[in-house]
C-alpha cells in the first residue's frame, strides 16, 4: 500500500459521480422541456389548421349564399322581366368572380373543384346573359326556350357549392380529431417521459444513496465503536472513491490506536502491579511503626516523657494517614486489575450507617460540626458487601467533614423501589459544575485554594465510584459554589451477583 491509496485512482471519484448524476438529471429536465415544446408546437399547428379550415368554411358558405342569392335574382328577373330587374340580374351575375377570387386566396388545395364551379358558373352566366338579351330584343319565345337550360345549370352549380362546404366541414372535423389525437399523444408522451424521468431519478437517487449515504453510515458506526473502545472490527466499505479511501485511513488509524491501547493497558497493568507491590512493601514497616508507637504510648516500655508523647502521637497520626493512603492505592490497584471481589451477604442498613456515624463522630466534633442521620425505621435487610459500602459512605462523610468549616453534615437513606439511595449533604464551599465530573477520576481534585489547603490524594471519590458501580449502582453530585454539596449513590437493595466492570 502506498499512502493507503492503491486501487482508488482508477475508479471514478465521489465528485465525478455526483457531477454525473446532476448531469443526467439536467438532461432529463431538458428532455422533458424539449418534448413539451415540440408537443406545444404541434398542438399550435393543429389549432392553426382548424382555424384555417373554419375560415375556409365561412368563405365557402359565403360563396354558397351568394350563388343562391344570384340564382334567385336571375329567376325573379326572368319571371317578371323589365329593364330594372334585368339590369340588376345582369350586374349580380357579373359580380360572381369576386367571391371566387377571395376563396382561391383563402385555400389553394381545392382548385380543381373551384375551377369546376367557375366553369359551370361561366356557362350559367353565358346562358343567363343570352336570355336577358333575347328578352330585351323582344324575342320572348326564344328566351323561354333558352331559359329551360338554366335549371340544370343552377342545380349543378348548387351541388358543387354544397360539395365545397361539405368537404371543408369534413376537413374541419378531421382536423379537430387530429388535434385531439395530437393532444392525447403529446399528453401520453410527456407523461411517459416524466414517469421515466421519475423512475430514473429514483434509481439514480438510490444509487447515490448506496454510494454515499450507506458508506457514511458504516464509517459513522465504525467510529462510534472505536470511540467505545472496540478496535477489533474493521470498517468494510465497498466504494473505491474518497469514502473508500477514508475507510482505509480509519482502519489504519484504528490499528494504530489498538496497538497504542494495548501498550497503555500493559503500562497500566505494570503501574497497578507496581503500586500493589509497593503498597505491600510499605504496609509491613508502617504497621510495625504504628504498633511500636502504640506500645510506647501505652507505657509497655515505661511511661514516656511528656516531651516524647507529643512526637509519638504525631508519628502515630501521620502513620495512620499514610496507611489509609496506601490502602486506597491498594484497593484501586485491585479494582483496576479485576482482583477485588465483593463479599456478598445480608446486612442491616441501620447498622451500616450507625457504624459510619460512630467512626466519624469524633472528627465532626473536633471541628464543631453538627452530624445528623436520617434513616427510616423498619427497612428490610439488604444484600451486598457491607464493608465496601461502609467504606464508600465513610469516604463521602470524611470528605464532607474535611471540606466543611461550619454548619453540619447530614447522612440520609431512602428506599427507592428495589434500590437504596445513600446521600451525604454538607454546608461546605460547594463544587463548580465544570469540576463535578472529573472529581470521580483517579488522582483528580478541584483545583482551588481550599483543596490545596485541605490536601488529599484524589483517590477517595474514585474508589467510592468503583465500589458503587461494582454493586450495579451509580453516583452523582448536586452542588453550587457557596451552597454546599450533596453526594448521592444508588445501589440495589438485593445484589445477587457482582456487576461487571467496563
Amino acid at each position: 500500500m502506498k499512502d493507503g491509496r492503491v486501487g482508488f485512482e482508477s475508479r471514478p471519484s465521489l465528485r465525478a459521480k455526483l457531477l454525473m448524476a446532476f448531469l443526467i438529471i439536467e438532461v432529463l429536465l431538458v428532455s422533458v422541456g424539449v418534448i413539451g415544446f415540440l408537443s406545444l408546437r404541434e398542438a399550435d399547428q393543429q389549432t392553426n389548421r382548424v382555424v384555417a379550415l373554419q375560415h375556409k368554411i365561412e368563405a365557402y358558405r359565403q360563396v354558397q349564399h351568394d350563388t343562391l342569392r344570384q340564382l334567385h335574382g336571375v329567376s325573379s328577373a326572368l319571371a317578371f322581366p323589365n329593364e330594372t330587374t334585368l339590369a340588376s340580374a345582369l350586374r349580380q351575375i357579373n359580380q360572381f368572380g369576386y367571391g371566387l377570387d377571395r376563396v382561391s386566396f383563402v385555400e389553394k388545395d381545392e382548385l380543381a373543384l373551384l375551377d369546376q364551379v367557375r366553369e359551370e358558373y361561366g356557362r350559367f352566366i353565358a346562358v343567363g346573359s343570352h336570355v336577358i338579351d333575347l328578352i330585351r330584343n323582344g324575342r320572348a319565345a326564344e328566351a323561354k326556350q333558352s331559359e329551360l337550360a338554366l335549371g340544370p345549370l343552377a342545380d349543378k352549380l348548387e351541388r358543387s357549392t354544397n360539395q365545397l362546404v361539405n368537404r371543408a366541414e369534413a376537413d374541419m372535423i378531421a382536423g379537430i380529431d387530429a388535434s385531439r389525437q395530437t393532444y392525447a399523444r403529446s399528453q401520453m408522451l410527456v407523461a411517459a417521459v416524466a414517469l421515466a424521468s421519475f423512475v430514473l431519478t429514483l434509481v439514480l437517487g438510490h444509487a447515490i444513496s448506496r454510494s454515499v449515504i450507506e458508506p457514511v453510515r458504516i464509517i459513522h458506526d465504525g467510529l462510534n465503536r472505536i470511540a467505545a473502545g472496540d478496535f477489533t472490527r474493521r470498517i468494510e466499505v465497498p466504494n473505491r472513491d474518497e469514502l473508500g479511501e477514508l475507510a482505509a485511513h480509519v482502519n489504519s488509524t484504528c490499528e494504530e490506536l489498538q496497538q497504542l491501547y494495548r501498550s497503555l493497558e500493559e503500562a497500566s497493568r505494570h503501574k497497578s502491579q507496581f503500586l500493589a507491590n509497593m503498597s505491600h512493601e510499605l504496609r509491613t514497616p508502617l504497621n510495625a511503626i504504628l504498633g511500636f508507637s502504640e506500645l510506647l504510648l501505652d507505657g509497655i516500655y515505661g511511661d514516656p516523657p511528656d516531651k516524647m508523647r507529643s512526637p509519638v502521637e504525631r508519628i502515630q497520626r501521620n502513620g495512620r494517614h499514610l496507611l489509609g493512603l496506601i490502602n486506597d492505592v491498594l484497593d484501586l490497584s485491585k479494582i483496576e486489575a479485576g482482583q477485588l471481589r465483593l463479599s456478598l451477604a445480608d446486612y442491616s442498613v441501620e447498622e451500616l450507617v450507625s457504624g459510619v456515624y460512630t467512626s466519624v463522630e469524633s472528627l465532626a466534633a473536633e471541628k464543631k460540626l453538627g452530624l445528623r442521620v436520617a434513616v427510616p425505621t423498619g427497612l428490610p435487610p439488604a444484600r451486598g458487601d457491607e464493608r465496601r459500602l461502609a467504606q464508600a459512605l465513610f469516604n463521602l462523610v470524611g470528605n464532607a467533614i474535611k471540606f466543611t468549616d461550619a454548619g453540619e453534615i447530614r447522612i440520609e437513606v431512602e428506599a427507592k423501589g428495589d434500590f437504596y439511595k445513600f446521600s451525604v449533604q454538607d454546608t461546605g464551599p460547594g463544587i463548580d459544575e465544570a469540576d463535578q465530573t472529573k472529581i470521580f477520576e483517579e488522582f483528580q481534585q478541584v483545583d482551588n485554594s481550599i483543596t490545596k489547603t485541605k490536601g488529599g490524594s484524589g483517590l477517595g471519590l474514585a474508589i467510592v465510584k468503583r465500589i458503587v458501580e461494582m454493586h450495579g449502582g451509580r453516583i452523582w453530585i448536586e452542588s453550587r459554589l457557596g451552597h454546599g454539596a450533596t453526594f448521592s449513590f444508588l445501589v440495589p437493595a438485593r445484589l445477587e451477583q457482582q456487576a461487571t466492570q467496563t
